[in-house]
């Protein structure tokens, strides 16, 4: 299954002095489609998930790459790829073109382990959430 596809306009506010992408929205970027992404794996909204199911994903690794600048006005095209599913976390990547089909912009792999909202706690990820990310798992 290919991977989930986002896309957002890179605005004024988001560029720094040198008139590109301030880095940290990167990461702002990636969790917006993170957000996205887990509603169309879980069939819910992810407010929902952390509220109703009292579990959530948080960050606890991320790095990324900048190949070239994402300059103000561009729209930014992230594609969302699975790369494994742990017993307790899962490590996804981000792709980032201005078009696709396009050169990658910048790439950035973040890994997010099941906790419980009310405790912080990690948790093994349940059967019915660990096949729906192992059905778009990369090949």
């Amino acid at each position: 299954m290919p991977g989930f596809h986002w896309q957002r306009s890179i605005s004024f506010g988001e560029v720094d002095w040198a008139r590109i992408l301030y880095y940290p929205r990167l990461f702002n970027f990636c969790h917006e489609a993170f957000e996205a992404f887990m509603e169309e794996v879980l069939g819910m909204p992810y407010v929902d998930f952390l509220a109703i199911e009292k579990l959530g994903f948080p960050t606890v690794h991320l790095e990324a790459d900048y190949l070239e600048p994402f300059p103000y006005g561009t729209t930014m095209h992230l594609e969302v790829l699975i790369k494994r599913v742990g017993g307790k976390s899962m490590e996804l990547e981000y792709l980032a073109r201005a078009a696709v089909p396009g050169p990658v912009r910048a790439r950035a792999r973040i890994t997010n382990v099941l906790v419980g909202m009310e405790d912080f706690d990690p948790r093994p990820i349940p059967v019915w959430i660990r096949e729906r990310l192992e059905a778009r798992l990369e090949a």
